[in-house]
């Protein structure tokens, strides 16, 4: 019979299986290797998390997390309501959400959380989970679920291969806060903006409690938007993007620290096999990353911890059922959007090196810019939306993960996508502002300046 549980990590998997869990009857060892988080949310930019620094980035919490959060965890949702916080508005930052589900951890008395301690190694015995290996000795348990992140110190024993996808970006960002007195403006109609999109990526995501965070993404080997990494050269490509003039206009906000940047990311993909130990049961990154700022990952992990939740409901659980049923989830609700990443990451690879190599160095003309032909599928259908509801409301369901990922290739989308291209008043559906030779030229103003 299962009665006690390590979980290892306690970032939004961790916790999240670990509240659900705890909230099964279930006893819970939960191990974090980072410092807890401060008592008051206005302390939450300063928290030091060196096991997560994607946590420093802007993050999109999705449909899907959205609708876990409100149907299996609707406390943690009332609480981010109570500080001001509506994920279905102007979203939040992740440190945000990883503090309120901290704060429900807390009040479980069937938890029992170790902060700075590292978890080292499943302990096997017959195939089956015995207990869990950390700093200083063995935590006796029946099971371990694996919560650790893409570079897990447990998979390696535990779990098949990884298998890897270059991202193709490398981006920018950089929190800023309103100040006081400074109304806040109206929010896009999605949470981040593309600005330009033609050879380069940018938008703006805007937080809980006044917080903004602007972000630019470029290709790997584009050594003229370099120099975004520089705070001077960041602010003078942030002035060149009209969509963010309400947001950035003088004496309107101020920056929360210096750019922080992310390179040489990866999708990864590892497979748990039916060999794994019987009661090991990875979830979250472990299994899967996608690129984060898409959002796409804290949504499968609060998904995994959801599904776990569900196979462990029985309190006579049989752990290799569980494990079947862990497999068949990674198969058939997370493998397909690591396929789409990597084949969305590629399609935009591609574009935006055509782009580059076409206009980096030569005038600018119409002929130059990018054919709406050439966008993936998925960003021509919401990008259509504007000019028929019925195509933006299903590109929503798919990028909010709460359809399958080739939900948008059927004949009515199709048929719908045909007719909004031959309409007689059709304007271009992406309407690059700044070009890139417009954010190049920025960039070189401020060199000179």
């Amino acid at each position: 019979m299962v009665t006690r549980i390590a979980v290892a990590g306690g970032g939004i998997a961790g916790l999240s299986a670990a509240l659900l869990l705890a909230r099964q009857g279930y006893e819970i060892v939960l191990v974090e290797r980072d410092g807890p988080p401060p008592e008051r949310l206005d302390g939450v930019q300063n928290w030091h998390r060196p096991g997560a620094p994607q946590i420093r980035h802007p993050h999109m919490f999705l449909g899907l997390f959205r609708h876990l959060l409100r149907t299996r965890l609707p406390d943690v949702q009332a609480d981010l309501l109570t500080h001001g916080i509506d994920l279905a508005g102007t979203g939040c930052r992740r440190a945000t959400i990883e503090w309120a589900l901290h704060r429900a951890v807390w009040a479980q008395d069937a938890v029992r959380i170790h902060h700075g301690v590292s978890a080292r190694e499943v302990v096997v015995d017959a195939g089956r989970v015995r207990g869990l290996r950390i700093d200083g000795g063995v935590i006796e348990v029946d099971a371990v679920v694996d919560a650790t992140g893409r570079y897990s110190p447990l998979a390696d024993a535990c779990a098949g291969e990884v298998e890897e996808s270059p991202s193709g970006i490398v981006s920018y960002s950089r929190l800023y806060r309103l100040r006081n007195g400074v109304p806040q403006p109206a929010p896009f109609p999605d949470p981040i903006i593309f600005a330009g999109g033609m050879g380069f990526g940018g938008g703006l995501y805007t937080h809980d409690n006044r917080t903004f965070t602007v972000l630019f993404a470029r290709l790997p080997e584009d050594d003229l938007l370099g120099r975004l990494r520089e705070d001077g050269a960041f602010e003078a490509a942030t002035r060149a993007v009209p969509q963010f003039e309400p947001w950035l206009r003088d004496g309107s906000a101020e920056p929360v620290g210096s750019v922080v940047s992310m390179a040489g990311f990866s999708n990864t993909w590892r497979e748990l096999p039916p060999s794994a130990p019987v009661g090991y049961l990875p979830i979250g990154d472990v299994l899967c990353t996608t690129y984060p700022i898409m959002g796409r990952g804290t949504s499968l992990a609060l998904a995994g911890a959801a599904r776990l939740s569900e196979l462990m409901a029985d309190g006579n659980v049989e752990l290799e059922a569980v494990g079947a049923g862990m497999r068949a989830h990674a198969r058939d609700d997370v493998r397909p959007w690591y396929d789409d990443a990597v084949h969305e990451d590629a399609e935009r690879t591609r574009s935006w090196r055509a782009t580059v190599g076409a206009r980096a160095d030569g005038p600018e003309s119409p002929g130059a810019h990018r054919a709406d032909g050439e966008l993936s599928l998925v960003v021509l259908v919401a990008l259509a939306g504007r000019h028929d509801p019925r195509l933006g409301e299903l590109a929503q369901r798919r990028i909010n993960l709460l359809v399958h990922p080739d939900s948008l290739d059927t004949p009515e989308v199709h048929e719908r996508l045909r007719a909004v291209l031959a309409g007689e008043r059709r304007t271009p559906l992406l309407s690059p502002e700044p070009t890139y030779q417009e954010l190049t030229r920025a960039l070189a103003a401020h060199r000179i300046g």
